[in-house]
């Protein structure tokens, strides 16, 4: 223990002149991305978003279509702008489920399961 402080160096630093604060740029580790758990997790990523975009659109279009009939008359320009605002939530709505759908298939992977990929690794 009498060895340890003499091995020990230590050094100290003045602050920077000029007070000026430092910006430090963030870059991006694209090696990462292009790695297979960097795809991976930028689909999972893209998955929770459809998701969320989905729920979100689900209760626009549930919002919409109950105000239609409630707050305009038939055949008048607020009933027709409140039925458009339904009919695209609802296409929307639809294009970010399937989009959800094929995300989590692909995250998945398609029809892949244990048994196939144990029947697969050469045991067949």
């Amino acid at each position: 223990m009498a060895e340890f402080p003499s091995k020990v160096n230590t050094r100290t630093s003045s602050p920077a002149q000029g007070g000026g604060a430092v910006v430090s740029t963030l870059s991006p580790d694209l090696g990462f991305v292009r790695s297979s758990l960097g795809a991976l997790m930028l689909l999972q990523l893209l998955m929770v978003f459809n998701v969320g975009a989905t729920v979100l659109y689900i209760t626009a279009f549930i919002t919409c279509s109950a105000s239609v009939e409630l707050t305009s008359l038939k055949g008048t320009r607020p009933y027709n702008q409140r039925a458009a605002a339904s009919f695209f939530s609802c296409l929307v709505m639809i294009a970010y489920g399937v989009s959800a759908f094929l995300s989590f298939q692909a995250w998945r992977g398609v029809g892949s399961n244990a048994a196939t990929s144990q029947m697969a690794g050469g045991y067949a």
